[in-house]
């Protein structure tokens, strides 16, 4: 159980206790202990919201820049499963990511895609050469791919490179 359900599930419980004995928490005195308890947990509570409103924005400052749920987590120490669910809460999506990208001989970034088909098709190379031979063929026009241990995010994506996304190239404005 996390501890804002423990948390909730006590501050309910403090409740339950202070109305059962005085009717409603207005009319229970301020020395009852039951009440001193739901005080001093609702001021801890209340501390915790400002820290939850600064990281909601943070999440949404880093996914309106391009990173995505595991890049958000590790910038704010918060796991993949939590930013989802709150990116899902707010009915936001994060940006695509692209497993390959092809530079130019001088490391510029020209286009990234999620599949090699994609590219090899684009520059004509859809014949029966294996990929290997595709990517000698790219390499003698001073094109290369390259591809990271983690998948290129948005932000990775320069202005005028193009990108595949949903069967179609599109350039980044």
């Amino acid at each position: 159980m996390s501890s804002s359900v423990k948390s909730n599930s006590k501050l309910l419980h403090l409740v339950e206790e202070v109305e059962h004995e005085y009717r409603t928490v207005l009319q229970a005195p301020d020395d009852d202990e039951n009440l001193r308890r739901l005080h001093s947990l609702g001021e801890k509570i209340l501390k915790l919201q400002p820290e939850v409103a600064d990281q909601q924005k943070a999440i949404i400052s880093l996914l309106e820049e391009g990173y995505d749920a595991v890049q958000i987590g590790k910038r704010i120490g918060l796991s993949k499963r939590h930013v989802q669910r709150l990116l899902k809460k707010q009915r936001l999506k994060t940006k695509p990511n692209f497993a390959y990208k092809v530079i130019n001989k001088y490391g510029d970034s020209l286009m990234f895609s999620n599949n090699l088909k994609s590219v090899f098709n684009y520059f004509g190379l859809n014949t029966h050469m294996s990929n290997k031979q595709k990517i000698v063929e790219l390499r003698k026009n001073g094109l290369f791919i390259k591809s990271g241990k983690e998948k290129y995010c948005w932000h990775d994506v320069p202005k005028r490179a193009l990108y595949y996304f949903h069967s179609d190239w599109y350039m980044k404005n």
